[in-house]
């Protein structure tokens, strides 16, 4: 497998959709307008084409446990939008419970600044996600390993790394972040 082929792959993996806080509207959206415009501007990170971003269950639920604001006249602010693109992103990693916890450690007033500095987070790691990972696989195999196996150590590695990743982020929001109960929000997620 060439360098070449190596850096269009790992070009394909890394996330490009970023929605800057500028873009998201500054007046307040019914729920319709808040899913449409969330899978307009994430579509490309869909695994599957028929996956949804985002659903009015979800909406209604992440409302209901107090993840984000109710709406008010049935419109969701830009506070609240930019809640749910960031549970979109966390939820994958790390559990209702512990997004609760972060979330509630976003001062409201404040939330733009937080999203404003994880967006940044999003533009540099993709930058040394891809030279990473291009010189980590340079590392492991050469131009003799075949398209399949490359994809296959990449993946590998990738879950290695998100694992060591995902566990750092819950001993973080565990130690600094929660409320004190870890006993029983533990036996929570392992019930969910």
């Amino acid at each position: 497998m060439t360098e070449k082929q190596i850096d269009q792959i790992l070009k394909e993996l890394i996330c490009t959709d970023i929605i800057e806080a500028s873009q998201i509207p500054d007046i307040p959206l019914y729920m319709d307008q808040v899913t449409t415009f969330v899978e307009d501007h994430l579509s490309s990170l869909k695994r599957n084409e028929n996956d949804k971003i985002l659903t009015k269950t979800m909406i209604n639920n992440y409302t209901k446990f107090g993840l984000i604001n109710p709406p008010i006249k049935k419109k969701y602010d830009k506070n609240s939008i930019i809640k749910l693109i960031l549970i979109y992103y966390f939820k994958n990693i790390i559990s209702i419970n512990d997004i609760k916890e972060i979330l509630t450690g976003f001062e409201e007033d404040k939330n733009q600044f937080y999203y404003d500095f994880f967006t940044k987070l999003q533009q540099y790691d993709n930058e040394d996600m891809l030279k990473s990972l291009s010189a980590e696989a340079d590392r492991l195999f050469d131009e003799d390993t075949d398209e399949k196996t490359g994809c296959l150590f990449i993946a590998l590695m990738l879950i290695n790394q998100a694992n060591i990743r995902k566990q750092a982020a819950e001993r973080l929001i565990d130690k600094y972040l929660s409320d004190g109960d870890n006993d029983g929000k533990k036996k929570a997620d392992k019930k969910n």
